[in-house]
């Protein structure tokens, strides 16, 4: 680490990942909980996943000749407790700079860092991005730290027309569409109209680099993600990316768009060798149709993918499941967020019930199916106390009926806040919930509450 700080590193952009807090490492009066951001993804509480679309972005500006750098701040933060992050910053050289809010689990640190970045090159250009960006952006572009907010759900045009000008030795974002940006003192809009309906992320991730990482050695196993489309096919009062969330958000009709299928295919490809010995976490196939949902199948067993971790909305047929098991190790998980029918229909699930999971999960394992997980979650509508404890009973069941591995239940609350713009957070009265935190500041300021349920931003009529 020592070495890298005296080295300098050059790009047409970075793109930092801050921790949730950005001094986590100083701070003594908060607990820091080992709890999962949402039904599927589990790390710590300092969340150092960087969105997945940043490769997106990586891989168009490289298309056109500029060079952009992933930088991973909380997870060194981590590994280096001693870690050095305004000189480190120091030794960075950019016109522009990127950070995320990610689903605003970043939303205190991201902040932060890019106010530390500005004090070390006050020259350079911060800019914002991404869902929760795009819900707050006129609140995030008045902070001293952010420059522009760029709006959308694809902004791979925009941000390549941005640092283009920039690189120009320009400032005048007048033609490039979704931003928000300041210039001589006052905020100016370019208008939110670059909406894409079809070929979503439209650039290929080239997993070629990740073949050999460095210090992990080529044997090692590795995890990558794909994501076929954004959006969503279903409506989940909870989730910031429902088609509720999509309309109120993005301003759009059509809430599911798909990424180009070749794309995707020649993206799996790009792994060669080293796929056998890497899994893939496939986010949001549960919105895929079977035509695209078969084919990426089949890609996955010409390549020889080690495992894949499926999410699923509905009890996967019998043809789909037969052809996950004869592809790779596949895991299929499921959400139906509480063992309630009612809660789980509450909830936006509510497609089968424990009595149906339960006859299908050994017809899935029978198929070749490695293992199935049952996520459930804390906060849903009609929830009471007794209704989770029932949860955690009927979890208990499950796992003496099927083993413990073959089908393995997992709850959570939903931390650290209800999804901004979904509709539970919008209509919060009707669906038996109450909101604490509303603006952008009163979810920086909760992120450092001393305990864990202080910050979160929701209670509902049946559990506070």
């Amino acid at each position: 680490m020592d070495q890298q700080l005296t080295s300098r590193l050059e790009a047409d952009l970075f793109l930092l990942h801050a921790p949730s807090v950005y001094d986590f490492r100083e701070r003594d009066d908060m607990l820091f909980a080992y709890l999962s951001d949402s039904d599927s993804v589990n790390v710590t509480s300092v969340y150092e996943m960087y969105p997945i679309g940043w490769f997106s972005i990586k891989q168009r500006l490289a298309e056109h000749g500029f060079d952009a750098k992933i930088v991973n701040v909380a997870s060194l933060m981590l590994m280096h407790p001693d870690l050095d992050v305004r000189r480190l910053f120091g030794r960075f050289e950019a016109p522009v700079f990127g950070f995320d809010l990610h689903w605003m689990t970043q939303c205190h640190g991201a902040i932060e860092l890019a106010a530390l970045l500005k004090e070390v090159h006050p020259d350079a250009l911060t800019i914002f991005g991404g869902i929760s960006s795009t819900y707050y952006a006129s609140q995030l572009i008045t902070y001293p730290s952010v420059d522009v907010v760029v709006q959308g759900y694809d902004t791979l045009e925009p941000v390549t027309e941005l640092v283009a000008t920039v690189r120009q030795g320009s400032r005048d974002f007048r033609s490039i569409p979704n931003l928000l940006y300041k210039t001589g003192g006052e905020v100016q809009a370019t208008g939110f109209t670059h909406k894409p309906a079809t070929r979503y992320n439209d650039a290929r991730h080239d997993w070629s680099y990740y073949q050999d990482t460095a210090g992990a050695g080529p044997s090692a196993s590795k995890l990558i993600m794909t994501l076929p489309n954004t959006g969503c096919a279903h409506d989940c009062g909870w989730c910031g990316g429902s088609r509720f969330a999509y309309r109120n958000i993005m301003g759009v009709r059509k809430t599911l768009i798909q990424k180009d299928n070749d794309l995707i295919v020649d993206e799996l490809r790009t792994m060669k060798e080293a796929a056998k010995r890497t899994s893939i976490y496939a986010l949001q196939c549960y919105s895929e149709n079977k035509v695209r949902m078969h084919r990426y199948l089949d890609a996955v067993k010409e390549v020889g993918y080690k495992s894949v971790f499926f999410e699923q909305f509905n009890l996967t047929p019998p043809d789909t499941l037969t052809k996950m098991g004869e592809s790779t190790a596949a895991y299929i998980m499921l959400s139906p967020e509480s063992h309630d029918p009612k809660i789980s229909a509450a909830a936006g699930r509510g497609t089968y019930t424990m009595d149906q999971m339960e006859e299908w999960i050994p017809r899935a394992l029978d198929a070749g199916v490695k293992g199935v997980m049952v996520w459930f979650f804390i906060g849903m509508p009609f929830q009471d106390r007794q209704s989770v404890m029932d949860t955690v009973a009927y979890s208990e069941r499950l796992i003496r009926k099927f083993g413990g591995s073959d089908a393995l239940p997992l709850i959570c609350p939903m931390v650290p806040f209800l999804d901004p713009g979904c509709r539970f957070f919008e209509e919060p009265e009707e669906h038996g919930y109450r909101i604490f935190h509303r603006t952008l500041e009163e979810h920086r300021q909760a992120m450092v509450e001393p305990l864990w349920h202080r910050r979160l931003n929701y209670e509902t009529r049946w559990l506070d």
